[in-house]
């Protein structure tokens, strides 16, 4: 695959300053599915640590744009039929910002993790389909 993490899109006109911070190989992706699951997540951590931290837009491309507070950086969540990539965007994110960036897309995974893995659901019903340990190679390239 194209995990290499030293893949700055800078043909990507649509967001310069852009940096993939890890892209997710799945066997299918229910694109509109797992945005909506998604966005019911990122909805109910806009407010963590604090109220207003992050604002989410849905972008023209049918992905999701997550912005924090001090705007020195934002995440791009694209839906691909066999993968998922984070982006960010924004040449010098504060401390802040990397910390709290961390801690959802830690929490993102989990919610990959789970959808991907419910044993009760499926495999051709599952929003996101697996192969192997994808999820935490990614986990483990984060930390």
């Amino acid at each position: 695959g194209n995990n290499d993490n030293n893949n700055d899109n800078e043909d990507d006109e649509d967001y310069p300053g852009c940096t993939n911070i890890f892209t997710i190989g799945a066997k299918s992706v229910k694109v509109g599915g797992c945005r909506l699951y998604l966005s019911l997540f990122f909805i109910g951590e806009a407010n963590n640590p604090e109220k207003g931290a992050w604002r989410m837009n849905q972008n023209g491309d049918g992905g999701i744009d997550l912005y924090y507070k001090d705007a020195t950086g934002a995440l791009i969540v694209m839906f691909k039929e066999d993968a998922i990539l984070v982006n960010r965007l924004g040449t010098s994110p504060s401390m802040d910002y990397l910390m709290q960036e961390s801690s959802m897309l830690n929490g993102m995974l989990d919610q990959l993790d789970e959808i991907a893995m419910d044993s009760s659901i499926n495999e051709s019903d599952r929003l996101i389909c697996i192969e192997g340990d994808e999820i935490n190679t990614v986990r483990e390239s984060l930390s």
